[in-house]
């Protein structure tokens, strides 16, 4: 809770400084514009871990972004798992985005609305308010970020990463590529809401006979975890109307995330039951290393 309070002040002082420079500051566009996107991610992959079965998402965005860096979105991911093909989660995001000389950053909120039948590692996060800064130190960037996510409890999260951009072409038809490293930072609440969804889903396929599941999860060391290093090479071309990206990532987790869960059973005669299991999956208990892809397809008007 100390560590909330602490968070939520910084958020709150460096929003109030960044709202004292919009003046100064720039965003990356020198007007307001609208912009649709089409984005395809090949699995849902979170601080290195992810479900059993892969799930790729197709994600329509629409977002308006003002040219004092101020910014609104909306998405909505369509699961497209065979035989379960289904919308897996809204969201909405705000926030704003600034540039002050070498220095470049974002203050957020986001919003989140996930299907209950989602088998995402993240679908028991609710939203969240974050933000990070970098700086270019011309022959690398250096950035962190930090957030409060809200889920089950509340987790606290960061990262640090490094950069270089290349970029080759005109203004307005530019390629670039980024190679980056990054290292995932969190506290594990969101794992615990995820073993609840997880673990009652499976015991009501195995036992028809169970009308109702409740469970508690917990991670006997939640605290904040070095939870993944990744590896990035994000490539984009910009136009002035429209642009696409294609960035691949290959993460290494961390630090196995053991779970204990205790749950109580209602079967159809209405006796109750209640076990606890160690539900460590197999893919905690064996780390292993994950590649997926995103790419991105966008119309600025």
């Amino acid at each position: 809770m100390q560590q909330l309070k602490i968070f939520t002040f910084f958020v709150f002082i460096s929003f109030l400084c960044l709202s004292r420079t919009f003046a100064q500051s720039s965003s990356d566009s020198t007007h307001s514009y609208w912009k649709a996107s089409v984005d395809y991610l090949s699995n849902a992959v979170y601080n290195g871990r992810k479900d059993s079965a892969v799930l790729p998402y197709i994600t329509p965005i629409i977002g308006y972004y003002h040219k004092s860096g101020l910014y609104f979105s909306a998405s909505v991911a369509y699961a497209a798992v065979a035989n379960e093909n289904r919308i897996d989660y809204f969201s909405l995001d705000a926030g704003y985005n600034f540039s002050i000389q070498n220095f470049s950053g974002d203050v957020r909120a986001n919003k989140a609305f996930y299907n209950a039948q989602s088998t995402a590692i993240k679908s028991d996060i609710k939203g969240g308010i974050g933000a990070d800064l970098s700086y270019d130190f011309n022959f690398l960037q250096a950035g962190i970020s930090a957030d409060v996510i809200f889920d089950n409890k509340t987790d606290i999260a960061f990262n640090t990463n490094i950069a270089h951009a290349f970029s080759w072409g005109p203004a307005k038809q530019q390629w670039s590529i980024t190679p980056t490293l990054t290292a995932n930072f969190s506290s594990l609440y969101f794992y615990e809401g995820y073993t609840n969804r997880r673990v009652g889903k499976a015991i009501k396929k195995i036992n028809p006979n169970v009308v109702s599941v409740k469970s508690t999860t917990l991670v006997p060391n939640s605290g904040i975890t070095l939870l993944d290093y990744e590896a990035s090479l994000p490539l984009m071309y910009d136009a002035k109307k429209w642009g696409i990206a294609f960035t691949p990532t290959y993460a290494i987790p961390m630090n196995k995330i053991e779970t204990t869960t205790t749950t109580t059973y209602t079967l159809k005669n209405r006796t109750t039951y209640t076990i606890t299991n160690n539900t460590t999956p197999a893919s905690e208990k064996h780390l292993a290393t994950s590649f997926y892809a995103e790419l991105t397809i966008y119309f600025k008007f």
